[in-house]
């Protein structure tokens, strides 16, 4: 049996929809936002969005976020300042958030934001 890679865009749309308990439109205003860069299929007339299981990951630490209070604004400024972890501020804040901003610059989707 083959084993998708971790890496590998697989899951569409509405497939990643389901799984995440989200709509599609979410789905495209994160990737509006910059907070995803999902795979064009070029195969395709309307080059639809292909996702990774890492970037199903990605997007479950987005969503804890924001479920934890924090808007996609912010999220966008913490993927473009590299906010350093163990700041006096963020500790006493909250440290579920702080867990998940560790989590989120140490998944492999981070590095390909930023390329």
């Amino acid at each position: 049996m083959t084993m998708i890679a971790k890496d590998e865009p697989f899951y569409q749309i509405s497939q990643v929809s389901k799984l995440l308990g989200i709509t599609s439109d979410r789905l495209r205003t994160y990737e509006e936002e910059g907070l995803i860069k999902p795979y064009r299929a070029k195969h395709t007339k309307d080059g639809k969005r292909l996702f990774s299981l890492e970037e199903i990951e990605w997007l479950e630490i987005i969503r804890e976020l924001i479920k934890s209070g924090v808007t996609i604004p912010v999220i966008r400024l913490f993927l473009s300042s590299r906010f350093k972890g163990g700041t006096k501020f963020l500790k006493e804040k909250d440290e579920i958030i702080l867990s998940l901003i560790e989590k989120m610059y140490s998944h492999p989707v981070y590095k390909k934001l930023l390329s």
